[in-house]
């Protein structure tokens, strides 16, 4: 493409963010026909424009755009013809675009990076046929080198995390080794940008389903599990909630290897979490403890039918929830307290979460929650404030469907005037 019309191009990739309508119809229109008449053509000329950095952070930005667009369809079907589309340009145009957007990874000033998501859709498209070979240890490379920028490192591991988040399973088995290390990198404490630690802890929680054979080997294990539960303690509120969130993962992918982390990190973790001020901290927590008991009901439901069956259960459950369970009600009904009158319906709130996680522990432990909560419930349920008046209803209604009958039975008897009385409280 000759400079005056990669000149024009330019121009009308900076309007596509203009505020008026004509020009964003305009610039629409052209860059349409642009991919309509010669798209691989299209493709190099974007390519050029993501690399330059002389070129304005909007024009990088929306060429960046515009090549994804034409890269991935959240659509299935058309993604699958995106991908075929793709392997029929000819070899030169691939490895003319794959080292033009590969180059502009790390010199964009605008998060997150444009290049990182091309990198990964190329990636995603061609590493399952055994192409670009080159790529996962050119990114582990710009992490893990040491004169290696702040900026690269934070785009080489998003561009790992959008792989890994994409990819189809068993296409980076043999990568894997690779992958985590660049990841345990980025993540250290002594990482010294939390820009770079939230994109390593970001491609951790995309890639936990590659790492099976590195949770069970207990040195690498134990490597990871301590990355992880240190990044928890990140003053940086989102490495925070991105770490918790990888604690919810592992916990369901990797329930059977956390006996030797529950009581020393686990535990304290997400306890402190649940009580944070903030919500998504707080949320995090929650989900943890939700996730345990939907694994532990699962569990029992396993080893029931191994019983009927006459034979050992495969799996087995630690109980977790229920040795947390003193420790866990007092902070989810206090969660519960802090309800908003005017709270949206489709706002996921601690409050609700806590709701949640009552009743999945009810269904968990069963009668063994009655005596950490019923006095809450006691104590509250006519309480002047409405905050706890409701907190204590819900803690009630949340707990009524794992409890046994014969528990069931005197505590609704108990409660019944008190909830019809109830029904009309303004």
């Amino acid at each position: 493409m000759n400079p005056q019309v990669t000149l024009h191009l330019i121009r009308v990739l900076e309007k596509t963010v203009s505020p008026d309508k004509n020009e964003l119809l305009s610039a629409k229109n052209f860059l349409e026909q642009a991919a309509e008449e010669n798209l691989p053509e299209f493709l190099k000329a974007l390519s050029d424009i993501l690399v330059s950095i002389s070129n304005s952070p909007v024009a990088r930005m929306a060429a960046g755009l515009q090549l994804k667009n034409h890269l991935t369809s959240k659509d299935e079907t058309v993604n699958l013809q995106y991908q075929q589309r793709w392997h029929q340009f000819p070899e030169d145009t691939r490895e003319y675009i794959k080292k033009n957007i590969l180059a502009a990874l790390g010199t964009e000033n605008t998060r997150p990076s444009s290049a990182a998501q091309c990198v990964a859709y190329v990636a995603v498209t061609e590493l399952p046929s055994k192409g670009w070979p080159v790529l996962i240890q050119t990114l582990v490379n710009k992490v893990v080198a040491d004169n290696s920028s702040e900026i690269n490192r934070e785009a080489a591991l998003e561009a790992i995390g959008y792989i890994c988040q994409d990819i189809r399973y068993g296409v980076l088995e043999h990568q894997s080794n690779q992958i985590l290390t660049a990841i345990i990198h980025g993540m250290r404490k002594q990482e010294p940008s939390n820009h770079v630690r939230l994109a390593a802890t970001t491609a951790l929680h995309n890639s936990l389903e590659f790492t099976k054979a590195n949770f069970e080997k207990d040195l690498e294990r134990n490597f990871i599990m301590e990355v992880v539960c240190e990044a928890t303690q990140s003053q940086d509120t989102q490495v925070c909630v991105a770490a918790l969130q990888c604690l919810v993962k592992i916990l369901t992918l990797y329930y059977q290897y956390m006996e030797p982390y529950m009581a020393q990190a686990l535990f304290p973790i997400t306890l402190e979490a649940m009580k944070s001020e903030n919500d998504q901290v707080a949320l995090q927590g929650i989900e943890f403890w939700s996730n345990v008991c939907d694994e532990e009901i699962d569990l029992a439901i396993e080893t029931q039918e191994a019983n009927d069956a006459g034979r050992a259960p495969i799996r087995v459950s630690k109980h977790y929830a229920r040795g947390a369970l003193q420790y866990l009600t007092p902070v989810l009904v206090e969660k519960l307290t802090k309800q908003d009158e005017c709270d949206d319906e489709d706002n996921w709130s601690p409050a609700k979460a806590a709701s949640v996680c009552l009743m999945l522990l009810a269904t968990c432990c069963e009668d063994e929650i009655v005596p950490y909560v019923f006095p809450f419930i006691k104590d509250n349920i006519e309480s002047p404030n409405w905050r706890f008046r409701d907190a204590a209803v819900m803690t009630f209604g949340s707990i009524l469907s794992g409890l046994g009958t014969n528990t069931l039975k005197p505590l609704i008897e108990q409660a019944m005037p008190t909830l019809i009385h109830l029904m009309y409280d303004e």
